[in-house]
């Protein structure tokens, strides 16, 4: 039998429809032998109990929701895994949804969420969704995570330490010319990579090219910044970092011999590449799980989560080996 009801139990267990009920939440007041029948009965009849009926009795729902802008980037997807292994650690689950970077879809994404009574929001922001973002903030817990957006509490990364780190270490390697792949202006973190880039950069050669957080941008940029003679190319995300290692092979440069690549994000397959791909590491995974775990301590204190930023690190391989103008360390 499928789809019994609480009364269904009851009715099997020969008891009250509160009785039935007091049994499966394991009410002390309820005898031992009862309950024991009464949780075999459900078992039997593979009774489901109504998660909307629960969240109204008990004002939550056990489900927190995420809002990403795609699954098909390897940095989101482990966004996504990392927040749903923290909350299911805390016994909570995870509604995930997408809103392809459009603002439209994340104001839908995060009324659905809301009418789906989640106990508090994870959400990617994305500017010309504020006023949907503050208004859900009024109505239960919500962080904002990678990106940062008005006066949301947010989980964010400090690109400054990583990038700093990374154009110094090129700087030793005698590069002047060096080139950036930025992400798109409309982001916190496309500017503020920027900005970290061109501080650490004062006073050299440097080329920029402005495109999106997208393979397709990262090679175009790639292939301009060659063309243009740079000797080292530093990508400001990790589809760009993808889209620069496929521009150079195609290109015909032997990457930590012929030109200097940097990498964003410490992705599995940057490291089985002939020549192992430096990065500026933010850490996904403990952004994902920083912004479980004070989303879920808002959510149990009844108030609104607490902003954390966390520093890059940079992680230099044999892809930045190569010494301008040709010797290798």
């Amino acid at each position: 039998m499928t789809g019994a009801t609480l009364k269904d139990i009851a009715a099997a267990a020969g008891v009250s429809v509160s009785t039935a009920s007091r049994s499966l939440a394991g009410n002390p007041a309820i005898s031992e032998k009862t309950r024991a029948k009464v949780m075999s009965i459900a078992q039997q009849l593979n009774y489901l109990p109504n998660a909307q009926a629960r969240a109204l009795r008990n004002s939550r729902s056990d489900a927190i929701g995420l809002i990403i802008p795609n699954l098909d980037n390897a940095y989101f997807a482990a966004m996504a895994a990392a927040v749903e292994e923290e909350a299911n650690k805390r016994k909570l689950s995870t509604i995930i949804t997408s809103c392809g970077e459009d603002p439209e879809r994340l104001t839908k994404a995060l009324d659905t969420l809301s009418q789906r009574q989640v106990d508090g929001i994870i959400s990617v922001p994305l500017e010309g969704a504020e006023d949907a973002l503050q208004r859900a903030a009024e109505s239960r817990p919500l962080i904002l995570i990678d990106r940062s957006l008005k006066n949301l509490p947010a989980v964010v990364s400090n690109p400054i330490t990583g990038i700093h780190a990374a154009v110094a270490q090129l700087k030793s390697k005698g590069h002047t010319s060096i080139g950036y792949l930025s992400g798109p202006q409309e982001t916190s973190t496309g500017r503020e990579r920027l900005n970290a880039f061109k501080d650490a950069t004062t006073g050299m050669d440097i080329h920029i090219h402005h495109g999106s957080f997208r393979h397709r941008s990262g090679y175009k940029g790639a292939i301009a910044l060659l063309q243009e003679g740079v000797t080292a190319i530093v990508a400001g995300d990790s589809m760009m970092t993808a889209g620069a290692l496929e521009a150079c092979h195609n290109a015909g440069k032997r990457i930590g011999e012929e030109i200097a690549l940097v990498g964003f994000d410490d992705f599995i397959f940057l490291r089985f590449q002939p020549a192992p791909i430096s990065v500026i590491d933010q850490n996904v995974t403990r952004m994902g799980e920083e912004a479980t775990a004070r989303l879920v301590d808002a959510i149990d204190n009844k108030r609104q989560p607490e902003s954390t930023v966390i520093d890059t690190r940079y992680i230099p391989r044999m892809s930045t080996a190569y010494r301008f103008p040709g010797e290798l360390t």
